[in-house]
């Protein structure tokens, strides 16, 4: 559901579940989609504060330097280190985030458009 949302405003997304097969190398497949992408959504949940794939996604952004947003959903903004310093977003607040969203592809793609 999420992930439709982001799509709906224009966004390519890349979700484990969905780009990932079976006997692919999933850090190879994991840091390209993020050289790939302009920015990334995390989700920070209980469960999500456990996983190392999700402690390893955030580390591979930041190392890029990429803009990333965690969602929170029940739990706080500092439950994870690495974020502690990002401006979070609260899942009653996704729909604000999607408009900020919105206008920020329309501004990567008007960069893009310049360049061409």
């Amino acid at each position: 559901m999420m992930a439709q949302k982001i799509r709906d405003v224009g966004a390519e997304i890349w979700l484990d579940e969905k780009d990932l097969e079976g006997g692919d190398f999933i850090i190879g497949e994991i840091i390209k989609g993020i050289e790939a992408s302009q920015e990334a959504i995390v989700l920070i949940s209980p469960a999500s504060i456990k996983s190392q794939w999700v402690a390893l996604e955030i580390g591979a952004v930041l190392s890029q330097h990429k803009r990333i947003t965690p969602i929170l959903i029940h739990t706080n903004y500092d439950a994870m280190a690495p974020l502690k310093d990002i401006q979070a977003k609260d899942i009653n607040k996704f729909d604000q985030f999607l408009i900020e969203l919105m206008r920020r592809i329309a501004r990567y793609r008007h960069r893009a458009k310049r360049k061409e």
